[in-house]
């Protein structure tokens, strides 16, 4: 007969991992797809309690969401933030989700060699920055939000 400390070592335990790297590899995953370039809402926003968006007219101009993106960028690096350039290519509008995805590159002290920029998921209801990360420095903003 197998006693029960030795059946949850055996069944229930390995069981629980399974599922919970299941559960966390398909959040990483979905996490990963959604900040491919279009805003969309994820699992972890909506664990979160970050998953609705704002709703209402659009009112905010791209170019209030621009200001809107380097004031963020502005606080993120501080003093270190050397010159913002906007990326009209990469930047757009989502007229279904009313989100303003605007992309800015930056030279950065100490970092002007590397192409570093900053995106920016801005709502046109109220100028809310529903996310934003600063990417292209190595070992700075990998999860910011």
């Amino acid at each position: 007969m197998v006693s029960k400390k030795s059946k949850f070592r055996t069944v229930v335990l390995p069981s629980v991992i399974v599922v919970g790297f299941a559960v966390g590899l398909g959040m990483a995953i979905d996490e990963f797809v959604a900040s491919q370039g279009v805003y969309r809402t994820t699992v972890w926003d909506l664990l979160n309690g970050r998953g609705e968006l704002p709703t209402g007219r659009a009112e905010v101009s791209q170019q209030v969401a621009i200001e809107v993106c380097r004031q963020k960028a502005s606080r993120e690096l501080g003093r270190n933030l050397l010159l913002t350039r906007f990326d009209q290519r990469s930047s757009r509008y989502n007229g279904e989700l009313k989100v303003h995805t605007v992309f800015i590159n930056l030279t950065v002290k100490d970092h002007e060699r590397e192409q570093v920029y900053i995106r920016c998921d801005i709502s046109a209801v109220n100028r809310m920055i529903i996310e934003s990360r600063i990417k292209g420095m190595s070992g700075f903003g990998f999860f910011n939000s």
